[in-house]
């Protein structure tokens, strides 16, 4: 097959049956069944419940959304390979992350996991979802990633400008220890009741204090004072966060100039916010 470059091939050219093709990225072809059978896996593992119906809108741009991720797999695949770089994990890509849509409620602490794979919230919003995707999913986005990173670690005046900016990250407030409630912080507790365990002194026993269900009578055992990390004590932990930032971001800034080269996507393949294609929710 000829040499294509972005776009979006016109309805004729599509083969129909089993040949029907996704989308092209090179000289790899990504047929509509491959797509279909991903999307099987998908729809028949631990999260299944939280995918849209595939007769929805929502459904159908959820396997448009697997097509760009399949797409992706295959541009990092073919530069690993250009690149004559060894994968970590040799095999097919680990199972997806299920991606946030309007009919899938929300994951608890910003993450969706399934075995093998973990999309963070910050990830997808720092990336782009398919970007965020690809490199929880496939080892040879990950090998790709890592050349891009390299060079792009964070200077050290930028690496204790983000600690003076997150002091919060590392610091642990105060923790009270409270017979019958157990370690408590400020705002854990309210009202009186917090009032009279803060002003106490440990070993102390304050009460009865009015709060729900009657009156309280609270020991406190063991005060824990507030604490900060020093700055030396996780400067490394903060430059390696920050390099990977750095290389993630590389990595998607990559992967939309090579699509925009190298993929043509076939009517129904349509990337989900293309307002082009019928099941866009979102239009200027």
């Amino acid at each position: 097959m000829a040499r294509v470059t972005g776009g979006v091939l016109p309805s004729e050219g599509v083969l129909a049956g089993d040949a029907a093709i996704a989308a092209v990225v090179g000289e790899r072809v990504v047929l509509a069944a491959e797509v279909d059978r991903r999307l099987r896996l998908m729809r028949g593992g631990p999260l299944a419940g939280r995918l849209p119906r595939p007769e929805t809108a929502e459904g159908r741009n959820l396997r448009r959304w697997l097509v760009q991720v399949m797409v992706a797999e295959a541009l990092a695949e073919q530069e690993a390979a250009r690149l004559g770089l060894a994968s970590e994990h040799p095999g097919p890509p680990e199972p997806l992350p299920v991606p946030e849509l309007p009919s899938a409620p929300a994951q608890s602490e910003g993450t969706a996991v399934v075995p093998g794979a973990v999309l963070t919230l910050a990830g997808a919003l720092r990336t782009g979802g398919v970007a965020a995707a690809v490199l929880a999913a496939s080892p040879a986005a990950r090998a790709v990633c890592r050349v891009l990173a390299a060079g792009r670690e964070p200077a050290e005046d930028e690496v204790r400008d983000y600690y003076r900016r997150n002091l919060d990250r590392f610091t642990t407030p105060e923790t009270r220890w409270v017979r019958p409630f157990g370690p408590v912080r400020r705002g854990e507790i309210t009202g009186p009741i917090e009032d009279a365990v803060f002003a106490a002194r440990q070993g102390e026993t304050v009460g009865p204090v009015e709060g729900p269900g009657g009156p309280w009578t609270l020991a406190v055992e063991r005060i824990e004072a507030a604490r900060r990390e020093p700055y030396a004590a996780v400067r490394e932990r903060i430059r390696a966060e920050l390099a990977k930032e750095n290389g993630e971001r590389a990595f998607a800034r990559w992967l939309d100039a090579r699509h925009a080269g190298s993929v043509v996507l076939t009517p129904g393949h349509e990337h989900p916010a293309d307002p082009a294609q019928p099941d866009a929710d979102h239009r200027h």
